[in-house]
């Protein structure tokens, strides 16, 4: 039998970047909760990093945000590869334009096969706007 990828960290951001000189990455403005005035609304622009090991021959893995009831957000990924199973392999993921329909606890989940690997939570609710805010003002996470 062959051992799944080993998950590293899983991050929900802002923004991240790989410092080319120091080969170091760089994940900003982490967060796990989002406010809307209102629902259904986008979520304008998130980025995922997440890092896997142990990869002993081609994999699929799969990046999935759903709703805890299993509403399903978004789906993407493919075959990943490595030259060495003591390989750490990072990756940054770019999500724009996230559709939210209701509030309540969303996952964002690595995946292997049907097998969840590592996931984290993501809280989705109404906020009210402070007064003299336009509405999609501030729609940032919480």
């Amino acid at each position: 039998m062959v051992e799944p990828p080993t998950p590293l960290p899983l991050l929900v951001a802002d923004r991240v970047y790989h410092d080319r000189n120091s080969g170091k990455w760089i994940v900003s403005g982490i967060f796990s909760t989002i406010g809307f005035p209102s629902l259904p609304r986008q979520y304008d622009h998130m980025e995922i990093f997440f890092q896997v090991t142990n990869i002993t021959q081609p994999t699929d893995l799969r990046l999935r945000i759903e709703h805890a009831d299993g509403d399903l957000l978004m789906d993407m990924g493919g075959p990943i590869k490595s030259k060495s199973p003591l390989d750490v392999l990072a990756r940054r993921v770019v999500v724009r334009q996230l559709p939210f329909k209701k509030a309540g606890k969303h996952w964002v989940m690595l995946q292997s096969s049907d097998a969840i690997l590592t996931q984290v939570p993501l809280y989705v609710g109404i906020v009210k706007q402070p007064p003299g805010q336009k509405p999609g003002e501030g729609d940032a996470p919480a």
